[in-house]
């Protein structure tokens, strides 16, 4: 009973960003395609803030750490969006809650070129669904249960791409 109580409570910002904290360091890493562009693969409108492999693909108009609280900002905004929204949910409403998500990256992403005038934060969020392992998100009582197979988690991908002049 104590699991499905939890379940019919709301999002409040702290329990929003514990999740995307857990969610984040298993997300992709970021990746420099021509003309030195990076680009950095999500999920639901997530980002890895450690993705970067590369340092010098920043070419001196951001710091590592500046990148860092540049995804982290994304990150917050778009869990900030689930705020007061119930935990649990009908299908029918994860668009709704998906496009919550990518407007609020969106406004993250403007306020983020407006600070770095050196580099362009492009983000697209796509229609292409992906499937992901969620078993890091479950307790060692939950991961029991499954008797070792991987819970799968499905999210639609979501893309930033950093133009570095």
């Amino acid at each position: 009973m104590g699991c499905a109580v939890g379940l019919l409570t709301t999002y409040s910002a702290e329990e929003a960003e514990s999740e995307i904290g857990k969610l984040t360091p298993h997300l992709p890493m970021a990746e420099l395609m021509n003309g030195g562009i990076i680009k950095v693969e999500g999920a639901n409108g997530f980002f890895n803030p450690n993705s970067l492999l590369d340092p010098s693909w920043l070419k001196g108009k951001m710091t590592v750490e500046e990148y860092q609280n540049a995804i982290n900002y994304i990150n917050k905004c778009a869990a900030h969006s689930q705020v007061g929204l119930s935990k649990a949910y009908n299908t029918s409403e994860r668009p709704m809650r998906l496009n919550l998500k990518t407007q609020a990256g969106m406004k993250a992403v403007e306020e983020i070129n407006q600070r770095h005038r050196g580099v362009r934060f492009t983000y697209q969020q796509t229609a292409q669904n992906i499937q992901m392992n969620a078993s890091w998100e479950l307790d060692p009582a939950q991961k029991a249960m499954l008797g070792g197979r991987h819970p799968i988690g499905r999210s639609t991908l979501t893309i930033l791409y950093i133009a570095v002049n």
